[in-house]
């Protein structure tokens, strides 16, 4: 199905995904490492009056002490439990895709239609991603001069449509993705925002800022931005 006026194909109705954020793993790193030193602090105070008496015992020449082989062996274990604890950390941060960071994303923004045409605009089209991203926890801030506006890729005038068939300033086209027979709505590569650089009355816009930003709506999410444009025109 199309619209009359422009000819433009209407917007799939999709499934949104739920939103989140990654926690930061530097306070378990934290934690893990100083058990790690900890447990070692201890075992090197327990053992500390024999090794005494081992090393005065023991010695090279030019009467130069040696390292004794008991601590030698303690203190590779406490390196190994902390580099073990730290490499654990590190992978589950990695196959922990299920939820939402500092995500990182390309994009491709294109200016030829900036600034001259019967409709002119700015198109940015997502080039690859990380993770895929909630629809609605995505943000787009245009500002120029005094004036800005924020849009939320979810919104009704905004979603799957363009700037043909919308009065929105800034409109999204999904590559929607199709999982289990559903349709599921998020931000990652192949989609396209569209922006239109006339205000209101039509005046062209001339240094045009961009910002893109992820925003999920738990309130103890952190938000990150994706990519900004500033002086654009």
């Amino acid at each position: 199905m199309s619209t009359t006026a422009s000819n433009s194909t209407l917007p799939t109705v999709v499934r949104l995904i739920g939103t989140s954020a990654v926690p930061s793993f530097a306070p378990s790193l934290i934690t893990i490492s100083a058990a790690g030193l900890f447990v070692s602090a201890l075992v090197l105070q327990s053992r500390r009056e024999d090794e005494e008496e081992e090393l005065e015992a023991m010695s090279l020449e030019d009467d130069e002490s040696a390292v004794s082989p008991v601590i030698a062996t303690i203190l590779m274990v406490a390196i190994t439990v902390v580099l073990s604890g730290v490499i654990y950390v590190w992978a589950s941060s990695l196959a922990d895709t299920d939820v939402k960071g500092v995500p990182r994303l390309t994009f491709d923004l294109d200016t030829s239609a900036g600034l001259g045409g019967e409709d002119p605009h700015y198109k940015i089209q997502v080039t690859s991603n990380q993770v895929e991203l909630a629809t609605q926890a995505v943000q787009v801030r245009v500002a120029w001069g005094t004036d800005s506006a924020v849009f939320n890729l979810a919104d009704t005038l905004v979603y799957g449509f363009s700037f043909e068939n919308s009065e929105s300033m800034v409109t999204f086209a999904d590559s929607v993705d199709f999982e289990g027979g559903a349709t599921k709505s998020t931000f990652n590569t192949g989609d396209v925002i569209m922006i239109r650089t006339t205000d209101v009355n039509g005046d062209p816009i001339e240094k045009m800022s961009i910002t893109i930003s992820y925003k999920p709506t738990s309130a103890d999410a952190a938000g990150a931005v994706l990519r900004t444009w500033t002086g654009i025109g």
